[in-house]
């Protein structure tokens, strides 16, 4: 009987420690905490199927002015579906052309393949995987917040993404690769919480998500530096840089096909994508208001765009260049004022009068004391989110700046809004008197 009780007692504990590990190898803690999560992804996709529904108007024709609102990635995936290869971005035979990142030029191509070509069905099957990515974004706020902080906050940042009515709204609006910079930031972010120590299959699996965010947003290449680094900071002076370098020789590979074709097929170095010069002339030039001006690019422009076609876009973009650059150096006092135009105009959406931009600087609003909080944990987790909003901004500051631009790095500032608003369901919690 007493070597019964004893095996059965062996078993019992041999099942609790397997359990344990289990639960430790689950991303999500356990049983529980993975259905929660379930159940707010399956929320979060539901509103925005009923956001997107409302926000356009069915069934949308060839010539909606939805397919406009991506007009280079549209044109260029028009291109690629008619056998013309990765070019034309302003719907004139121009040639080759590395204007915009190839993923989702290459994405919007496919389901022009499978729906028809600017098609009602082709528009609604892309409207619903980019909100699918705004709502598969709940994942990595959840494990970014629950490394960061707690659970608690993990749970009240990945509801406050999933119903925010201005995350949910975005992804419906637009065809533009908003949604997936966003998700594959947030997931950026938190496989490099752990990169230190990291196992090999880790490092990969975290180059491949980096070239495909580069090959996306290349915008997005902007916090690399940071987020590789900055989780060495409180780690001993011996840890090993292995897997920051193994990182980057795979991120390398990966793109450098990519690369490889933009210098064969334009005959020039030109590392992910050609427009920047653009960027910069668009906020900067003579007669400007600091930001994006419609009628004046090739995309709503008809002698621009003749000019573009005759000219190339290498020499097109040349020439942009040493235009901005040479009202920059002539005008420094307007590209400050421009600059501090960009700013405010990135956190609070200044001159925009829609009822949607309250909920754009609300979203500022309760992110600003998350980030104070977040920084006073003292944990490099942290910090990360905290380094994603000051720092991926700052190129828009200097170039040209939209609001739909931000939408990347507001998934770290509903995680910061979390903090800011469970901090404060704290201190209300002490103060109301127990009956």
């Amino acid at each position: 009987m007493i070597e019964t009780l004893g095996s059965l007692t062996s078993v019992d504990e041999d099942r609790q420690v397997a359990a344990r590990k289990l639960q430790q190898r689950s991303l999500f803690g356990s049983p529980t905490e993975s259905k929660l999560l379930l159940f707010i992804c399956l929320v979060a996709i539901f509103v925005r199927l009923v956001a997107l529904l409302m926000v356009q108007h069915w069934p949308i024709s060839a010539t909606d002015d939805l397919w406009k609102s991506g007009l280079e990635i549209v044109n260029i995936a028009t291109s690629i579906t008619a056998h013309h290869g990765f070019s034309s971005p302003f719907a004139v035979a121009s040639g080759p052309t590395a204007w915009i990142p190839p993923v989702y030029p290459y994405f919007i191509a496919g389901v022009f393949f499978m729906a028809g070509l600017r098609s009602n069905l082709a528009a609604f099957f892309i409207l619903v995987i980019q909100a699918l990515f705004s709502a598969l974004t709940c994942i990595p706020i959840y494990l970014m917040a629950k490394k960061a902080f707690n659970q608690t906050i993990a749970r009240w940042a990945s509801w406050a993404w999933a119903l925010f009515p201005y995350a949910v709204l975005i992804p419906g609006l637009f065809i533009w690769e908003t949604a997936l910079s966003a998700l594959l930031l947030s997931t950026l972010c938190y496989l490099c919480m752990d990169l230190p120590g990291s196992s090999f299959k880790r490092q990969v699996l975290t180059a491949a998500v980096w070239a495909l965010a580069a090959l996306t947003n290349t915008a997005l290449l902007a916090l690399m530096p940071f987020f590789l680094l900055v989780p060495y900071l409180r780690k001993k002076p011996r840890t090993s840089l292995r897997p920051v370098t193994t990182t980057l020789i795979l991120f390398t590979l990966l793109v450098s096909p990519w690369m490889l074709r933009n210098s064969y097929v334009l005959g020039a170095v030109v590392p992910v994508r050609s427009n920047f010069a653009e960027e910069l002339w668009l906020g900067n030039h003579e007669g400007g208001t600091g930001r994006t001006m419609f009628g004046l690019s090739p995309s709503d422009n008809p002698l621009e765009r003749e000019r573009y076609r005759q000219l190339g876009e290498l020499v097109y973009l040349q020439q942009r260049k040493q235009e901005a650059i040479k009202f920059i150096s002539q005008h420094p006092g307007s590209f400050l004022r421009g600059a501090f135009y960009r700013f405010r105009y990135w956190w609070f959406a200044e001159g925009e009068s829609p009822p949607v931009f309250g909920l754009y600087r609300l979203l500022t609003l309760i992110s600003l004391p998350g980030m104070i909080l977040a920084w006073r944990t003292g944990k490099m987790e942290a910090y990360l989110p905290i380094i994603a909003v000051i720092v991926y901004p700052c190129v828009y500051y200097l170039t040209d700046v939209y609001a739909r631009y931000r939408y990347p790095v507001e998934p770290f500032m509903v995680l910061l809004g979390a903090v800011t608003a469970v901090r404060l369901a704290g201190l209300i919690s002490t103060r109301v008197p127990k009956t």
